[in-house]
């Protein structure tokens, strides 16, 4: 017989592990590509393998057009149901969605999302093929799939259509293949192991836990990853160079480019491909327009002011303020790359500037008090708090913006924020609340650090912040990228821009409002131009008035313009106004234009019901981001399961120990 504190240790023992499996099933949820085959209780069976991945791009102009290919098999001697998630652009207007089943091809459509689900579980409870794909962040994407026969493979195409980014001279593409573990904010306490814990915000309502393959550098690659791209923007290219993979580039005629992925185990970071036209001193503009299906006129613009209003005004004095996550997730290159990235920012400052260090993971840690001018003595100081910063804990970005942003406003000087993370957290909408109502006259400047981070959050809280992204994926990008981040922040910003047309009536453009502008960032806009002749930006500078104007006859067609108005307009729509209100507006625009949205769907079916339906499951697995540390408990929140499963063998060793006490 066991005495009755050893009861009670082991009673405290089993409560502690009944907790630790509860929190396990719901405490991390990071999504990567995947297939997750599931019954009817959700429960797993046996694997499923990805056999390929194929993405092809069509860049004409300024728009990328892309159609993501997934194939499956199933090894499986019954039928299964299909769930599976990836990520795409978070800038990406998914408007089309194609399932292959052997040699049957299932067009899908755009459906009111309730609608879409509700037909959905019926075919799939009456047997029949059938797919359903939905939006779950702006960057993520669930498609479900219903009775998958034995052995057979299935195929799921995705369209969307994208704007691709300039700045600098410079276009770039980014094609997401995996994704960083999100990190949960978990609040409340435990007390009791009972389903109230399925109540706590461990995770966002339906976010999908992630399933990571941990290969050695000799093991094989999980899944194919194949790319392929063509380029045609009517100019000769130089430096077509990808970022972080091997490519193939073949020139077949003037001004047409074909890039091909030769990389086998490409499918663990984010694809960049740069390149840049050879007479760009002489773009200063490019304007491309579409006719609707029901006459209503598009207009997609890129704007870029002459480099003089900004060189020629002078320059004012900064604070500076750094803000490095140095949570679990940034364990390994990334935090590397942060730090080498805060080196070089310290070096470019000047000594009328003003500079703070703050780091967070659950804990907000700064270097100072207060604000520090960057003499000798401080900048060698900061360079020591920089050496001491260690990635560990989870990703608590509330509390750090809590600590540099309050809604002041400043005279005299400009106060730039920057903000250097992987983003891997998922209470995304919080924060930019947080960020809206508390930026004041700061400006929020995001620098993307690791092979995949969340470009989600850190572009629309840019956007929110008035400030700009960028994305750094490897220690050797961090001086050029800083270089450039820093050349563009040493110049006033053009603010208050707005777009009318000649009468000086106001258009119906987006994003809106538009964001700050910088030396070396055009504006992307696309608008809807109904009757107007020509487009007119005007802002404010430290000179003056600036006044652009730009005709909107005779110029490039283009497909498309009318969907990424409407992407971008839906963006605006749901980043500055409560979901609810807007509810109706997004999921009629989205009807419209086609488009997945947080309200809309896509469905398809097949009406043949096959011989069983199917009840069994399997999940594959995705690759774990290069670069990154298989260190999930400090990334996701699992460090504290880690925590009560360590206090859990204690009390058990001790109610042992406490066992022979009293037996002797």
């Amino acid at each position: 017989m066991l005495s009755n504190p050893t009861k009670m240790l082991v009673k405290a023992s089993i409560f502690i592990f009944t907790a630790i499996a509860l929190l396990a099933s719901n405490s991390s949820y990071a999504q990567s590509p995947k297939l997750e085959l599931t019954d009817t209780l959700g429960k797993p069976v046996s694997p499923a393998i990805i056999l390929k991945s194929d993405a092809h791009m069509t860049v004409t102009g300024l728009i990328n057009h892309v159609v993501v290919k997934q194939t499956y098999q199933n090894e499986n001697p019954f039928a299964v149901n299909a769930r599976y998630v990836f990520p795409l652009p978070d800038e990406s207007a998914v408007h089309a969605m194609t399932m292959r089943i052997g040699e049957r091809v299932i067009k899908g459509h755009i459906d009111k999302k309730i609608e879409a689900e509700k037909k959905y579980a019926q075919a799939q409870k009456e047997g029949k093929q059938a797919a359903l794909v939905r939006q779950q962040r702006a960057n993520m994407f669930v498609t479900n799939v219903a009775n998958i026969g034995p052995g057979e493979q299935v195929a799921i195409e995705l369209e969307y259509q994208e704007i691709i980014n300039y700045r600098s001279g410079t276009f770039t593409i980014r094609f997401p293949t995996t994704i960083t573990p999100r990190y949960h904010a978990i609040n409340g306490t435990l007390e009791q192991p009972s389903s109230s814990l399925m109540d706590q915000n461990v995770a966002p309502s339906g976010w999908l836990s992630p399933v990571y393959n941990v290969q050695k550098n000799n093991d094989a690659p999980i899944s194919e990853f194949t790319l392929n791209i063509d380029i045609d923007v009517g100019l000769e290219l130089v430096d077509i160079t990808s970022k972080h993979h091997r490519i193939n580039v073949n020139n077949p005629a003037f001004g047409q480019y074909k890039i091909a992925l030769n990389d086998t185990n490409g499918a663990n970071r984010d694809f960049v491909l740069a390149f840049k036209p050879l007479q760009k001193e002489n773009a200063q503009a490019a304007f491309f327009t579409q006719q609707f299906e029901n006459a209503d006129r598009y207009g997609l613009a890129m704007l870029m002011p002459p480099g003089d209003h900004f060189t020629q005004t002078q320059r004012l004095p900064r604070e500076m303020v750094f803000v490095v996550d140095t949570s679990g997730s940034m364990h390994g290159q990334s935090i590397e790359q942060a730090k080498k990235a805060l080196f070089y920012a310290l070096s470019l400052l000047e000594s009328d500037d003003s500079f703070n260090i703050i780091g967070f993971d659950n804990n907000v840690t700064a270097m100072s008090d207060r604000p520090l001018i960057a003499s000798d003595f401080n900048l060698r100081r900061a360079e020591r708090f920089i050496y001491s910063l260690e990635a560990d804990g989870g990703t608590e970005i509330q509390g750090a913006l809590d600590a540099v942003l309050d809604g002041s406003t400043f005279d005299g000087f400009v106060r730039q924020v920057v903000f250097l993370t992987d983003g891997s957290v998922s209470n995304e909408a919080t924060l930019f609340k947080n960020i809206q109502a508390k930026l004041g006259d700061s400006r929020l400047f995001t620098v993307g650090i690791g092979s995949a981070p969340n470009s989600f959050f850190m572009r629309r809280a840019a956007d929110i912040g008035k400030g700009t992204f960028t994305f750094i994926g490897s220690t050797q990008e961090v001086q050029p990228k800083m270089e450039q981040l820093f050349d563009k922040l040493a110049h006033p910003a053009i603010t208050d821009l707005a777009l009318s047309d000649e009468n000086g009536n106001s258009l119906d453009f987006w994003p809106s409002p538009l964001p700050d502008l910088y030396f070396g960032e055009p504006v992307m806009v696309a608008i809807k131009l109904n009757d107007a002749k020509s487009v007119i930006l005007t802002g404010q500078t430290a000179q003056g008035p600036l006044s652009i104007k730009l005709s909107t006859q005779n110029n490039s067609q283009a497909k498309g313009i009318a969907k990424l108005w409407a992407r971008q307009k839906i963006k605006s729509l749901l980043l500055y106004n409560e979901q609810s209100s807007v509810k109706d507006e997004v999921q009629k625009l989205a009807l419209t234009h086609q488009l997945l949205s947080p309200f809309t769907a896509f469905i398809a079916i097949e009406h043949t019901q096959i011989k069983d339906v199917a009840d069994q499951t399997a999940q594959a697995a995705n690759q774990v981001p290069q670069g990154m540390e298989m260190r999930l408990p400090q990334t996701d929140g699992q460090s504290r399961l880690h925590i009560m499963l360590g206090s859990m063998l204690l009390i058990t060793f001790g109610a042992l120990k406490l066992k022979r006490r009293v037996k002797t």
